[in-house]
């Protein structure tokens, strides 16, 4: 293998994509990929539409990690979120 990628949920597998597509790849699972939490999230995926969004969905995502978050990466996520969905888009990723 060119690269072994540890964890295959969605960081994983966004990885996993955005290699070359020549490399070999391996991604290892601490148990079944059914039982990774990407796949028990059961959620769908949460992107900032517009700004309007930005408010909500910062309070979200700082509860949802118990306040525990790092304000400025929360901030780059939700930011930055369109710009992934639509390069996950143009891989070829159908959602």
């Amino acid at each position: 293998y060119d690269v072994v990628i540890a964890g295959c949920g969605v960081s994983g597998l966004y990885t996993a994509l955005s290699l070359p597509e020549d490399q070999k790849i391996l991604m290892l699972s601490k148990e079944g990929i059914e039982n990774c939490d990407s796949m028990l999230a059961q959620g769908g995926i949460c992107v900032m539409r517009d700004e309007e969004d930005y408010e909500p969905y910062f309070e979200d995502t700082m509860k949802a990690g118990h306040y525990e978050n790092r304000k400025e990466s929360v901030e780059i996520m939700i930011r930055s979120s369109r710009g992934v969905i639509d390069h996950l888009l143009k891989l070829g990723v159908r959602f």
